[in-house]
């Protein structure tokens, strides 16, 4: 490995302006996601340019196409098919979630509404039916003790 250094010249930085001087480029409305790459998009005729570059080009070299254009075999592998096929120009991008119309958010918001107050409903339902079964168990138990307590008594 090969180390190369460079030497500070004190005549050269005193020809370069004070760096409080440069000016300075802040934006102000950064999007969130500013300092990420952004997905690349080709045209269909780059998509075709680089088949047919790929394509013509002798063994051993296919990799530098791919290299200088920071793709992959795959993506050149799909395009021809797709140019092969006559779907080239026809690729449609990709929808996101389909956007709800204001009644269908409404109809999914009561929708959820329902399902919650009907889980509700169940739960307390199973609660009083508990609460139901403990009283007769207690109603049973009095009457016992009351049969008892007669018996004992001349």
């Amino acid at each position: 490995m090969t180390l190369t250094t460079t030497t500070n010249d004190r005549s050269d930085t005193a020809q370069q302006p004070p760096i409080a001087s440069l000016p300075v480029s802040v934006e102000q409305d950064t999007p969130p996601r500013a300092g990420r790459a952004a997905r690349r998009t080709f045209t269909n005729e780059f998509k075709r340019a680089v088949v047919e570059e790929y394509d013509a080009a002798p063994k051993g070299t296919k990799g530098a196409v791919l290299r200088r254009e920071r793709l992959y075999d795959s993506h050149v592998n799909e395009w021809r098919a797709a140019i092969e096929a006559g779907t080239l120009g026809t690729m449609k991008k990709k929808s996101g979630s389909r956007q709800r119309s204001a009644e269908q958010q409404r109809i999914a918001a009561l929708e959820k509404q329902v399902a919650k107050l009907e889980s509700e409903s169940t739960r307390k339902d199973q609660v009083i039916a508990d609460r139901e079964a403990a009283l007769e168990v207690l109603g049973k138990g009095v009457s016992f003790l009351e049969a008892l307590s007669k018996k004992q008594t001349p």
